[in-house]
């Protein structure tokens, strides 16, 4: 049984039309001399990203890798769990599909464990689906 915890958030903000210190409406999105707007990021379940590839977690190394060598390779965690002597990061994907009728397509969790120093004391990679 594999059990995951979720929760990605998403962050959005909105432009207002008018600043209320200006009274100067925002330029148009079909004003010439406005700045084209970059397309939006694909989120990681509409660009079917997977935590790690065999090379990544083939460079964890027991005892010598840190918590900064992690952050680089994976990101910052989704979760951070601190207990006696151990700190733990956390990561974890979905992939889904469908529109109306969500199904989920894969699940991947990477646990790793930090010692007290911050040093790399073990790791867990588990998936199910596709």
């Amino acid at each position: 049984m594999l059990v995951v915890v979720g929760g990605c958030g998403t962050v959005s903000s909105t432009t207002p039309e008018s600043s209320p210190t200006s009274g100067t409406a925002a330029p148009s999105a079909t004003d010439p001399a406005s700045p084209t707007p970059a397309p939006p990021r694909p989120t990681l379940r509409e660009a079917g990203a997977t935590i790690a590839d065999e090379e990544k977690l083939k460079s964890l190394v027991q005892g010598q890798t840190t918590k900064d060598d992690v952050r680089e390779r994976f990101g910052m965690p989704q979760e951070v769990v601190f207990s006696p002597g151990i700190e733990m990061f956390v990561y974890f994907r979905d992939r889904t599909s469908g529109f109306i009728s969500r199904t989920t397509e894969r699940v991947e969790m990477l646990t790793i464990r930090f010692d007290s120093r911050g040093i790399l004391k073990d790791f867990e990679y588990r998936f199910a689906g596709k």
